[in-house]
């Protein structure tokens, strides 16, 4: 059973996985390009005192990239259960309604996490061959925020497509925007979020309560 849940999930979202990907590959290596380009221009030497004294960020590019890729993907494995009216039948499986949420979650979270990483590693691979560890450490620090505010667009974007009523979908969404509006207040400079980034982490994980809240409303028949 779990196996063809997994394979359920990842047939709706395959299209969206392998676009995403490529887009994230394309943004690392316009970063790589982007920073080929400063050294070539101003010198290594240059571009390592603009990182630790001017906080200068060099992969701005990627900033919003996560959240989006974050919200295609949950849009693109939610909207058929509402849309096709599969969700109730899903509901009806011989399976435990707490670990199908589960399930559907955590293939969208590792679907999420494997394009993540792939675009990190290659930044950050890069970045080792010409910075110091000091600095692809601080480098990891200011992407990671972003990364985790993919989760966090996903997450929300999943309970609200699974929510069956038009006041709890507006009071989600209005509560995911300000989330995330708060994930981008800072400028984009090294390591800006360094400080939170437990916090965060920590509120990733008590927010997929909201999609178990939705399934739940819906099973007991909160529709409009």
């Amino acid at each position: 059973m779990y196996s063809s849940i997994i394979f359920k999930e990842w047939l709706k979202t395959r299209r969206v996985f392998f676009i995403a990907l490529a887009v994230a590959l394309l943004v690392a290596v316009y970063v790589i390009l982007s920073t080929n380009s400063l050294i070539k221009e101003h010198g290594i030497i240059s571009l390592w005192m603009s990182m630790l004294l001017k906080d200068v960020s060099l992969v701005d590019t990627v900033t919003y990239i996560p959240l989006a890729i974050g919200l295609a993907l949950g849009i693109a494995q939610m909207v058929p259960e509402v849309t096709q009216k599969r969700l109730k039948l899903t509901l009806h499986l011989p399976f435990p309604q707490s670990r199908l949420v589960v399930m559907m979650l955590a293939t969208g979270m590792i679907e999420l996490l494997v394009i993540y990483m792939i675009q990190m590693g290659v930044i950050l691979i890069y970045d080792a061959t010409i910075f110091h560890a000091e600095l692809v450490g601080r480098v990891f620090l200011t992407m990671l925020p972003w990364y985790l505010a993919g989760f966090i667009g996903y997450l929300f974007v999943t309970s609200v497509c699974l929510e069956g009523t038009w006041y709890m979908r507006i009071l989600l969404s209005l509560v995911g925007l300000a989330v995330l509006l708060v994930m981008f207040l800072q400028p984009n400079t090294m390591a800006a979020y360094n400080y939170m980034i437990v916090t965060v982490i920590i509120f990733i994980c008590l927010i997929t309560i909201f999609s178990f809240g939705s399934i739940a409303r819906f099973k007991e028949g909160h529709q409009d």
